[in-house]
């Protein structure tokens, strides 16, 4: 990866517009055992959650919405992303709202209000877009918006048409692929998600051409419903 071309703001930019989010996954899905926790039903659907049947067509907007409640109510999950061959690991604490994020470019670790960073050859330090360390500013700036590096969400930009083009399974259970495309910041973005019959996004896979580079962002849920121990680094 360029980076001294693309500079670490664009591509952590890129990557937080993808993700997902963000953080899809492979083109087959994966043939991991369920946990306990991935196995247990989760509660009934809102009824006006679009209803996932091979062939539909369903409302974006709605179906984001249902993703975005549907890992909320999560104990905690794990995601493994990858983007431009660099891979990055996540994790989230839905009831702390904290989230850690490690890649080679740098860590992240929100909780609540307090966010800190670190680059490869730095100690953790509070968030400062100011700063400057190029590596340090432009994971601070992408750090801003903290619920945007979520893995999950990606799915609460959802809006148009999307279809429900097969089926699979992730984590032990059925997955609905459904695909079609969203406009993110003037950029067309191809997407493709894997979700579950009570609307769990376990992986998704986003494709785009960004300042004539063509980007794809895969993310898979590798631990689903356990709760994720997030501390604060200082």
């Amino acid at each position: 990866m360029r980076v001294n071309k693309w500079g670490v703001g664009v591509v952590l930019a890129a990557a937080v517009m993808l993700t997902g989010c963000s953080a899809g996954g492979s083109d087959k899905p994966a043939d991991a055992k369920p946990s306990t926790a991935a196995s247990q039903e989760a509660d009934a659907p809102a009824t006006d959650c679009p209803e996932l049947a091979e062939g539909a067509t369903v409302d974006g907007t709605a179906l984001g919405t249902c993703i975005a409640d549907a890992m909320a109510d999560s104990a905690g999950y794990a995601a493994k992303t990858s983007v431009l061959g660099m891979e990055s690991t996540a994790r989230v604490n839905p009831s702390e709202n904290a989230l850690e994020s490690i890649s080679p470019m740098g860590s992240i670790v929100a909780i609540g209000d307090d966010v800190w960073v670190k680059s490869p050859s730095s100690d953790w330090q509070p968030a400062d877009p100011d700063s400057s360390d190029p590596i340090i500013a432009g994971l601070s700036t992408s750090a801003a918006d903290v619920a945007a590096m979520d893995p999950a969400a990606a799915a609460e930009a959802l809006a148009g048409d999307f279809t429900v083009s097969g089926t699979g399974e992730r984590l032990g259970q059925k997955v609905f692929l459904i695909t079609g495309s969203v406009d993110q910041q003037g950029t067309t973005v191809d997407v493709a998600f894997e979700v579950t019959a009570d609307y769990v996004n376990l992986a998704s896979k986003s494709t785009a051409s960004v300042e004539g580079q063509s980007l794809e962002i895969a993310m898979e849920i590798t631990e689903w419903d356990v709760k994720q121990d997030i501390v604060a680094p200082v």
